[in-house]
């Protein structure tokens, strides 16, 4: 608690922690219109595996100064326990379609409104969609050209 004071002579301030243990300070500068915000981790990496994702969406959004307060510990809970719903949720919709055998068909083919057809299945494509595109030769023409054109066509 002692880092959370703003004493004169302490450069950082300590914002708080994520569920992890990492540790979040602000710093005043003077010749700066807002904070310094940086994050110190708790476990030491390799410099190629710092990434965004190793905080939470919450803290990103501070250090951006998106948001001036710092998230809650109360906060933070909730959002694990919304993770931990959503992934329960994802298995549980994933084993449902597993044993009803419906897992990722074929598309369904869109069909023309007024057709009494059956909708029809896609076949996938096996080349991407502009490999056969092959473009046209075309340079613009000068303006006296053009000038030149449209006063023949006048004629």
């Amino acid at each position: 608690m002692w880092r959370a004071l703003r004493l004169p002579w302490r450069k950082d301030v300590l914002a708080g922690a994520d569920l992890d243990g990492n540790l979040y300070f602000e710093r005043s500068v003077r010749s700066a219109q807002r904070t310094r915000r940086h994050v110190m981790y708790k476990k030491n990496m390799p410099i190629a595996e710092y990434s965004d994702q190793t905080i939470p969406v919450q803290w990103q959004a501070w250090m951006r100064h998106t948001r001036k307060q710092p998230p809650t510990i109360q906060e933070l809970l909730q959002d694990a326990e919304r993770r931990q719903r959503m992934a329960e949720n994802v298995h549980r919709l994933a084993t449902k379609e597993a044993s009803q055998g419906s897992v990722a068909g074929p598309e369904v083919a869109h069909t023309v409104p007024n057709s009494h057809s059956q909708p029809q299945i896609a076949t996938p494509r096996t080349s991407p969609p502009g490999e056969s595109f092959e473009p046209e030769g075309w340079a613009p023409a000068s303006a006296n050209r053009a000038a030149a054109r449209s006063n023949n066509d006048r004629n």
